[in-house]
């Protein structure tokens, strides 16, 4: 992951116009280096599971050709794990009685998470665990479907180091509420949560990028004001205020993960309050005027930011699960070695 901005400059077409999957699968799956940083590596499966890049990708694929919103709920599912606590699946597992009652998946910030997206990851798991590949985290799993579904959507190779087993513990409500801003956050604070895990404001732009593709719950908007009054009545008269209802992130090319999301904020089209207020930080603003117009700049940083965050370290007790959803028995966890302590990339 530390070269991964090398990477980047390889492909760079990270989120770009949607290109057609059946032409995507024909280009090929994404290579990785073998080189290793730390206690991860980028080839560590390529030995007992060689198979695993091909695997991800035909099922991400075969999701994306029947529903394009997988793309959008794997980058968020990816975003809202590994943000708070690392990427670690903790995200992924359901409420229960084994474990402690918080609920973050009821959470504001997680209501509404993608089931298509969710359904595909555990299908990938399924797959996987059908061609042998034993020692594959629900973690890796979701990290890598999340990059192959930005490159079938034409974005760039960034690289991932992988080897990590997954949380059994659930995510936790403290880190969920500390560490996912609200729709409607300012600027500092946007700039402040970022900064306390690490990002700076060059990555805080750039993964507000990841808003050129996909919805947002319309109750979202209610705060949203500023200058382009005709843009936000039209966007709020067509969202009633429902959660069930949603409303396009990117107005001109919603379906395109491409650089169009920073040329609407400065035309005053961005649809969440937090994407204006990246105007309101004169650093910031500058990256927005820039990657309104240098696709290739915005696909680059990127790129950086989401293989620094696949980064976060993560700890704790850990296994593969084989139900991404669900804890393995207990007798499978509680004899966990040392080696079941997901270490830091």
């Amino acid at each position: 992951m530390a070269s991964s901005g090398a990477m980047v400059l390889a492909m760079m077409g990270l989120l770009a116009a949607l290109v057609c999957p059946a032409a995507a699968a024909a280009a090929g799956f994404i290579s990785m280096p073998t080189d290793n940083v730390g206690d991860h590596s980028y080839g560590v499966h390529a030995t007992f599971c060689p198979n695993l890049e091909k695997i991800v990708l035909d099922k991400v694929a075969e999701a994306r050709r029947w529903d394009i919103g997988v793309v959008a709920g794997l980058l968020r599912i990816f975003f809202h794990d590994c943000f708070p606590n690392g990427c670690d699946a903790s995200l992924l597992l359901e409420p229960s009685h084994l474990y402690s009652s918080e609920r973050a998946r009821e959470r504001p910030q997680n209501q509404g998470l993608h089931q298509g997206a969710l359904d595909l990851i555990q299908r990938i798991r399924d797959a996987v665990r059908d061609a042998k590949c034993t020692e594959v985290s629900c973690a890796d799993i979701t990290m890598l479907a999340t990059r192959q579904a930005i490159k079938l959507s034409g974005g760039p190779d960034y690289g991932v180091q992988l080897g990590r087993k997954d949380s059994i513990d659930p995510a936790r409500i403290d880190q969920v509420n500390q560490f996912l801003p609200a729709p409607d956050a300012k600027i500092w604070k946007l700039i402040e949560v970022f900064q306390s895990r690490g990002f700076d404001r060059t990555d805080l732009a750039a993964l507000s990028g990841a808003h050129t593709i996909g919805k947002t719950s319309c109750p979202n908007l209610a705060s949203r004001t500023g200058d382009a009054a005709w843009f936000v009545e039209a966007i709020k008269m067509n969202c009633p205020g429902s959660w069930d209802k949603k409303q396009v992130l990117d107005v001109d090319t919603p379906d395109d993960f491409d650089h169009k999301y920073y040329k609407n904020i400065v035309d005053g089209k961005g649809v969440l309050s937090t994407d204006m207020e990246l105007l309101n930080d004169p650093f910031i603003k500058d990256l927005v005027h820039k990657w309104a117009t240098d696709k290739n700049f915005f696909f680059w940083k990127f790129g950086e930011a989401m293989a620094k965050m696949a980064r976060l370290p993560v700890g704790g007790p850990s296994e593969y699960r084989e139900n991404c959803f669900k804890r393995n028995s207990m007798r499978e966890t509680v004899n966990l070695t040392a080696e079941g302590f997901a270490a830091s990339a």
